[in-house]
């Protein structure tokens, strides 16, 4: 019985853990590149990290720039 509660207490730390640390980007969308064919809206998509194509060129949060040149360069 003891094991039982020990293992809800440590899932439940871990999922409490998991959603806060769930990145939600509110900053204005800035241009970031040109939408040609390049793999670059698969990367973003992939890291989690949203964009937006606008005549062609990928826009994403301000406060997502910084990951964005990481996990794409």
């Amino acid at each position: 019985m003891k094991n039982k509660v020990t293992l809800t207490i440590c899932l439940f730390i871990l999922s409490t853990i998991a959603i806060g640390c769930q990145t939600e980007y509110k900053g204005e969308n800035i241009r970031w590149g040109e939408k040609n064919n390049s793999n670059a809206t698969e990367l973003l998509k992939k890291n989690g990290i949203p964009y937006q194509i606008k005549d062609g060129i990928i826009y994403i949060p301000e406060d997502a720039f910084d990951k964005s040149i990481y996990c794409c360069s």
